[in-house]
């Protein structure tokens, strides 16, 4: 099983989600396998969409949809301790997508500016966990840590369709905000840890996990005012997120730069 970094670990996975995660598995007494992990959590968070359609305005029945999308975010969580991995893919990208696809069409359907904000949410989401994900590598490859990727699945299955082309997309897009990375001598590992720590930590609102635990807890306030919560949620990505972005992407580079003028180790 996989033991993140504190530094280089999402909040909510390093303060809930890996820790209930192992309090499960610590208690089954044969782990379920990864492909029943994965089909597992694709019909929870796929369900839990549906419930958000099906769910009454101002209702206590959207608690149900907001539980099992908890439920998926930890069914994941013990997917990737199982399978040794450290980042989400297509599949927690997806079951996303889908809670934000069924909250628009419930909070604002008609509304047009409602569907751009959507849009401009979901996008930037994807670029968030890239861009943290592209952090992790870059930072665990100047301070002498082990990299995230897991190895190629040796025939086709369902785990490695959750992966998908996830990875590459998010190394892609992250790259072209970082610039290109250290390709020199490596300086000394607790030399460039000291520099890249700070920005490290900045950009853990960013993963995955800040993601979906903002998705849970919007739905689950739905049931008191869909329009408010909504809203509240998309501003939050689209604005307070990629504005924090920003600010972490120029810290890196800035630390980065740094490194870079460090003698070899």
């Amino acid at each position: 099983m996989a033991d993140d970094d504190p530094i280089t670990e999402g909040t909510f996975d390093r303060h809930l989600h890996r820790p209930l995660a192992a309090w499960v598995l610590a208690r089954v007494r044969r782990a379920p396998s990864v492909e029943l992990l994965t089909l597992a959590g694709l019909v929870v968070g796929l369900t839990g969409a549906v419930a958000v359609l099906l769910a009454a305005p101002r209702g206590v029945d959207w608690i149900f949809p907001a539980w099992l999308l908890f439920a998926f975010t930890v069914a994941s969580r013990c997917r990737r301790l199982v399978a040794g991995e450290a980042e989400a893919g297509t599949l927690e990208f997806a079951i996303g997508a889908a809670f934000w696809v069924a909250l628009t069409m419930r909070a604002a359907p008609g509304n047009p500016w409602a569907c751009t904000l959507a849009s401009v949410a979901l996008v930037s989401a994807l670029i968030h966990v890239g861009l943290h994900a592209e952090l992790r590598r870059r930072f665990r490859d100047l301070t002498g840590g082990n990299g995230d990727a897991a190895p190629p699945s040796p025939r086709p299955s369902v785990a490695a369709l959750a992966r998908g082309l996830g990875p590459t997309v998010f190394h892609d897009i992250a790259a072209a905000l970082l610039g290109p990375e250290h390709t020199g001598p490596r300086p000394a590992p607790r030399a460039a840890r000291s520099l890249l720590a700070a920005p490290m930590r900045m950009a853990a609102p960013l993963g995955h996990d800040t993601h979906l635990a903002l998705l849970y807890v919007t739905t689950a306030a739905a049931a008191i005012r869909l329009d408010l919560s909504f809203w509240t949620a998309a501003l939050a990505v689209a604005l307070g997120l990629n504005v924090w972005a920003l600010l972490v992407v120029s810290a890196w580079r800035r630390s980065e730069a740094l490194v870079r003028r460090l003698p070899p180790a």
